[in-house]
């Protein structure tokens, strides 16, 4: 008898200990998913072809400013292990052509304007919230990670959800609650790849970088000075960046060094060329539209910023390329508004309480 309670106590401690073991892989599997699970099912259908998500999961930007990434593959690797336990996505990365500007108010506050050319493909508005950095709402293309409208996965599928892990790397423009915007647009130069002693990132780390980091124009291009900017798809990429102060200026990089321009308006050419010495006109169609509008009105409201990114949209038919969406961020209150292929009339007003 004793044998046999001496058995059945073993069993239980065994029992016991088994059912402890997997409650605590539970717990820590939970613990582990739940940012990503809540992220994934935030993703919610605002109208047309635009979406929201609220980011709930840690994207570990220092690790990834420190891990040497050097072009889009590397990056998309780093996002699917840290994300993905290790499964691969592809990128669809293209080219695209863009204009930003910036433009008081009449009651002196500040909006920036932006229009992204790709077309074909579904908009993500991307909230984040990290512990160590400001809050933001950054756009993504997402036919970029071959999810949405075309492409291989749909927005809102759980395979779409999953990949749209990859979202706060893939931001081409956006706004931080201090007021800072920043704004990737092409340039037809080649790649640019910095060889100095600095870490290496590349061009779409850096708006995620911005964001989460400067509050201003001056500490945003003082963080750019450290690290080695690299660009793909054969052709380079530069940054407008404005705040809340109403500055602004354009970021380029050129035989290994960053050139700043001082300027409210970019558009799809290098602005640091010396050969221009200031003077742009004739450079862009679109630059000369919106540079001559500013001059004329330098005060404009969110319907009128709007207005003048419907007179600079951009349509291709014969490559189904568009002006997939026009935002105006209003640097003051943490809020933007979208227009989605090249409908003005019907506008999207987002702030965080929206996500």
């Amino acid at each position: 008898m004793k044998k046999k309670s001496k058995a059945k106590k073993i069993i239980k401690i065994t029992a016991l200990s088994l059912a402890g073991l997997i409650l605590v892989t539970l717990i820590t599997a939970g613990f582990i998913l739940y940012g990503r699970i809540a992220s994934m099912m935030s993703i919610k259908h605002v109208g047309d072809d635009l979406y929201t998500m609220n980011f709930q999961q840690d994207y570990h930007l220092d690790k990834a400013l420190a891990a040497g990434i050097k072009n889009d593959e590397e990056l998309l690797r780093f996002v699917c292990d840290d994300m993905f336990f290790g499964y691969q996505v592809d990128g669809n990365f293209t080219k695209y052509g863009c204009s930003a500007f910036i433009t008081p108010t009449p009651d002196g506050k500040y909006l920036a304007g932006r229009n992204f050319g790709l077309g074909g493909s579904d908009t993500l508005c991307v909230y984040t919230h990290p512990k160590d950095g400001y809050a933001s709402v950054s756009t993504v293309s997402t036919d970029m990670i071959s999810v949405g409208e075309g492409s291989e996965f749909a927005t809102t599928s759980f395979l779409g959800r999953a990949v749209l892990l990859a979202a706060p790397y893939m931001g081409v423009d956006g706004l931080n609650e201090k007021g800072l915007t920043a704004s990737l647009l092409d340039m037809d130069d080649g790649e640019t790849h910095m060889s100095t002693d600095n870490p290496d990132v590349t061009v779409t780390m850096v708006i995620r970088m911005l964001l989460d980091r400067a509050a201003t124009v001056n500490e945003a291009i003082e963080l750019l000075e450290k690290y080695d900017i690299h660009t793909g798809h054969g052709w380079t990429q530069h940054i407008f960046i404005a705040d809340a102060n109403g500055d602004a200026a354009v970021a380029e990089w050129y035989n290994d060094k960053m050139r700043v321009v001082r300027y409210p308006v970019c558009t799809n050419f290098r602005m640091s060329d010396r050969s221009l010495d200031g003077d742009f006109t004739g450079q862009c169609d679109r630059f000369d539209l919106l540079d001559k509008a500013l001059k004329e009105k330098p005060e404009n409201t969110a319907d009128d910023s709007m207005k003048l990114l419907e007179a600079v949209r951009q349509e291709y038919k014969e490559y189904n390329i568009f002006t997939e969406w026009s935002v105006v961020y209003n640097l003051a209150d943490f809020s933007a508004d979208y227009a989605v292929n090249m409908d003005y009339d019907k506008v999207y007003h987002l702030n965080p309480k929206d996500f």
